[in-house]
């Protein structure tokens, strides 16, 4: 009898144990993906709805200038993913192979935006509202690419030497934003996405289109991932419909 138990024991114990083996067990894949400052309403939003359509994959997120973003590539700091709202940062990066596969995904505009209690006027002319600016914020133009686009503004314009002192440099676009919302800048230039979420700011002008290089989001697979289907899957999903109403509802441009 004491035998029968012994062996139904034994048997149970590796019933259990194969129930509870881990190569059994759905395991997740988590991948690093390094984003562009503007994208993290939008990727707040995203994430949920990517590990739901692909329950083995999940995604942790940085966000910064796409600039710094490269430098850390550069650096090869553990990066599988990214999303940068930078050609010229894209394209470094392939050319020094260490990131393939670069897709454009959404577009932005730039505008100049005032905190909200400004006073109100009307048929005030872009060089005007600078003009009366004492402090101007703009992303570092070396690293944060709506900067960039905005020094180019200002060359095209022939008024960056003029307002260059004014100059308040910020390390991302949110910077900027947060600068304007405070009351530490009385002016800066964002993309209309950022502009729409804040209560705090309004827009006082759109930026022609010509007036700067066309503005385009990009996502790139780093050459140094061991995680590259997975990260493909993620990558891939930013040009799918349901991603795309999320860039869009963020205010973004759908890709062409």
């Amino acid at each position: 009898m004491k035998k029968v138990v012994l062996i139904l024991s034994c048997g149970l114990l590796l019933i259990l144990a194969a129930c509870s083996d881990t190569p059994g067990e759905t395991k997740k894949t988590t991948i690093h993906i390094s984003a562009a400052a503007s994208l993290k309403d939008t990727m707040d939003d995203i994430k949920p709805l990517f590990e739901k359509a692909h329950p083995t994959i999940k995604l942790s997120f940085d966000f910064g200038g796409s600039g710094q973003i490269r430098e850390r590539v550069e650096s090869g700091a553990p990066i599988d993913g990214i999303l940068l709202a930078s050609k010229k940062d894209a394209d470094t990066l392939s050319k020094q192979k260490l990131a393939k596969d670069t897709k454009e995904f959404a577009g932005n505009e730039l505008v100049l935006i005032e905190p909200k209690d400004t006073a109100q006027t009307k048929g005030v002319s872009l060089e005007q509202l600078l003009d009366n600016a004492d402090k101007i914020a703009i992303g570092d133009p070396e690293s944060v690419p709506a900067g960039a686009y905005a020094k180019q503004t200002l060359e095209n314009l022939n008024l960056y030497n003029t307002e260059k002192a004014k100059l308040v440099l910020a390390t991302d676009v949110r910077q900027v934003l947060s600068y304007v919302e405070a009351g530490n800048a009385d002016a800066g230039f964002v993309y209309q996405t950022d502009a729409e979420l804040s209560k705090k700011v309004q827009v006082k002008e759109k930026i022609d289109e010509n007036l700067h290089e066309p503005i385009a989001y990009y996502s790139a697979q780093v050459m140094g991932s061991n995680k590259k289907e997975a990260t493909k899957t993620f990558l891939d999903y930013m040009n799918k419909s349901e991603a795309q109403k999320t860039l869009e509802k963020y205010g973004f441009k759908a890709t062409k």
